[in-house]
């Protein structure tokens, strides 16, 4: 062999243990955290990064008996037009079959010729879109999500390592995902979409020993729909919980990026606010409630325009607190005045 040969061997292995080093080190990260969203854009950058192109996404189902994949919201690079966004992709599909038989990352033109799939109306919108490379991830023996890549940035063809990195990375994606996945339906209220009250106390604790070890600040809001017995009664429930859908919406619309918006229970939500002051809170308070104050809900049975009110407790952590009780006490106390002063308010807590 030439010595240009050896060169190329050896380029080509130390290639080989330079992505067994990334994949594991990606696994190690991958496996590091429950955070569903946190993953999702963590697996996109890893590839935009590796693979070196512009355009990433994923496809995933998103309720535990859903029929179809459709697109996370943290895709990279690919142009979707409104049609595009709300695209689904169902399970039962040819193309998902094909995958599910051979489970790695394939070139979008190796489908397209393939009779049975030429025609596909998934396979077509893929190619309307962009895209190169689909990798199907994959966890207890079933896809259970896709990952989409666009074109090279330098515009050549990805090369046989380059797949089969994707093919490992998309079987550790697959696992990871479907872990977090899990954690997230065993956290998160199913009808509101907001984290359950167990998960707010577990994390409310956490945020006050954090206040204890650092000195930093942390504030809490209780909000609760106004006269809600009465709009149930009214009504009916299921224009109910049409109202406490759409009031956890603003909820998770208004929350920062560190903060946890939660279900208390009932008709009582809650947000807390790591390092903000009772200031900050009262502001994101009064947004919150403005924001339900403007919305209009439509009743289900009837489609008549319908409207509440919120009102709003806020209270903040005190080295004196002992528990979550006392933080939580001073919040509902709060409430308590905004509702007896009137409705549809924001209070900050003031011992009487």
């Amino acid at each position: 062999m030439s010595t240009t040969g050896n060169e190329h061997v050896i380029e080509h292995y130390e290639k080989k243990i330079y992505d067994q080093n990334q994949l594991l080190q990606i696994s190690k990260a991958l496996n590091s955290t429950l955070d569903y969203q946190y993953l999702i854009d963590a697996i996109l950058n890893i590839c935009l990064a590796q693979l070196q192109t512009l355009n990433a996404a994923m496809y995933l189902e998103t309720e535990v008996d859903s029929s179809v994949f459709q697109l996370e919201s943290s895709y990279k690079g690919f142009d979707f037009g409104e049609t595009e966004l709300n695209f689904r992709i169902p399970m039962d599909s040819p193309l998902i079959h094909f995958l599910a038989e051979k489970p790695k990352a394939t070139m979008l033109s190796f489908i397209l010729a393939k009779p049975e799939l030429s025609k596909d109306p998934i396979v077509l919108f893929f190619q309307k879109l962009g895209v190169e490379v689909i990798v199907p991830l994959n966890a207890k023996g079933r896809v259970n999500g896709l990952l989409i890549l666009g074109e090279k940035m330098n515009l050549s063809e990805f090369l046989e390592d380059e797949k089969e990195f994707m093919t490992t990375l998309a079987s550790l994606a697959g696992i990871a995902v479907e872990n977090a996945r899990l954690y997230e339906l065993a956290t998160v209220d199913m009808m509101t979409s907001l984290k359950v009250h167990h998960y707010f106390q577990t994390k409310l604790k956490e945020e006050m020993e954090r206040c204890r070890k650092k000195g930093t600040k942390l504030t809490l809001l209780f909000t609760d729909v106004d006269k809600f017995k009465v709009f149930n009664d009214t009504y009916g429930h299921q224009a109910g919980d049409v109202v406490l859908i759409e009031v956890a919406r603003k909820l998770i619309e208004n929350a920062g990026k560190h903060d946890i918006a939660a279900r208390y229970g009932g008709e009582e939500f809650c947000l807390v606010m790591p390092g903000a002051d009772e200031e900050q809170g009262f502001a994101k308070g009064e947004k919150i409630r403005k924001d339900v104050e403007s919305m209009i809900v439509k009743n289900p049975d009837t489609g008549e325009n319908l409207k509440v009110t919120l009102s709003v407790g806020i209270s903040s952590f005190q080295i004196t607190d002992r528990n979550n009780k006392d933080l939580i006490e001073r919040a509902d106390k709060a409430l308590y005045q905004a509702k007896h002063g009137g409705r549809n308010r924001s209070i900050i807590y003031k011992p009487t």
